[in-house]
């Protein structure tokens, strides 16, 4: 046998015996990230989320479950993420679970709606007791509104894990374009003022209404004065973009043998350049 098909002889039987290690203790290797993860996650108080690995095929992306609320599956993610080995992770996409009944209940509970309803009136009572109002335009944060953040964000602490939606609104006078930008302005000042007060920036969006939702009617001053104003609305951060808003939920996770292929490809082309290197390059018959 020539000395470049003892090479090419080599390289495969590497290759096959990395293919049967892969078959042998690939199953092993996911089943102890899965354990891994799932200690993790009850070590963190998170045991009510629940973890697995793809089997079929092998993959080291994690799909998590568990009727937990918002606030826990964020940090369940992030916790399986931050774990060595685990590629990707999202969550179980149209969860339901069993209530004592036997039906199906959505992850969003009433007691979530009822934090929800708490969160929404305790910062309506700060904005209708005080007000967030502008000048007519301009989206100067006065002392009196950077006093009326402090008491919001002091009030959305209780929120974690909720969306913040901040909305701008703006009165009729002057063209609805700029009206538009004006409100935009305003809503960003005021997302900007809560995010320096320690809320979270993934949660808050900032919108823009213009003169298009009115307060009240009219076009004296006073309407006026009323309708230049923020409003604040909260809301269950439950859906795939808000979520993934505040960590990556999910990350690319190829199946663990095209994985294995690919440095079997590699171990491949390192046995061949080996081989030449100890018997071909001196080899005349090669």
């Amino acid at each position: 046998m020539k000395i470049g098909s003892k090479i090419l002889t080599g390289a495969a039987a590497t290759l096959i015996l990395a293919l049967v290690g892969h078959a042998a203790t690939g199953e092993k290797f996911i089943s102890g990230l899965e354990q891994k993860a799932q200690t993790e996650l009850a070590a963190r108080g998170l045991d009510g989320a629940s973890v697995s690995l793809g089997r079929d095929p092998l993959s080291r992306g994690a799909i998590l479950g568990g009727a937990v609320t918002d606030e826990v599956k964020q940090d369940a993610l992030n916790v399986v993420m931050a774990i060595p080995g685990i590629s990707g992770a999202s969550w179980q996409a149209g969860e339901a679970v069993e209530t004592a009944e036997g039906t199906a209940a959505s992850v969003s509970t009433a007691a979530d709606k009822d934090r929800v309803a708490k969160c929404q009136a305790d910062v309506d009572k700060i904005i209708e007791t005080k007000g967030i109002s502008f000048r007519s335009g301009s989206a100067y944060l006065s002392l009196e509104t950077k006093q009326i953040l402090d008491q919001l964000s002091a009030a959305l602490q209780a929120c974690a894990g909720l969306s913040i939606t901040v909305e701008g609104h703006t009165d009729d006078n002057g063209d609805s374009e700029v009206n538009l930008i004006m409100s935009q302005e305003r809503a960003d000042r005021i997302k900007a003022g809560l995010v320096e007060r320690g809320i979270p920036e993934a949660l808050i969006t900032a919108k823009a209404f213009g003169s298009t939702q009115p307060l009240v009617t009219g076009s004296d001053a006073a309407a006026d004065a009323q309708n230049r104003r923020i409003a604040i609305r909260i809301a269950a951060a439950s859906s795939p973009s808000q979520i993934d808003a505040k960590a990556p939920q999910q990350s690319s996770s190829m199946p663990l043998l095209l994985e294995n292929l690919l440095l079997l490809l590699v171990t491949f082309a390192i046995g061949l350049a080996i081989g030449w290197f100890i018997w071909g390059r001196n080899d005349k018959n090669y």
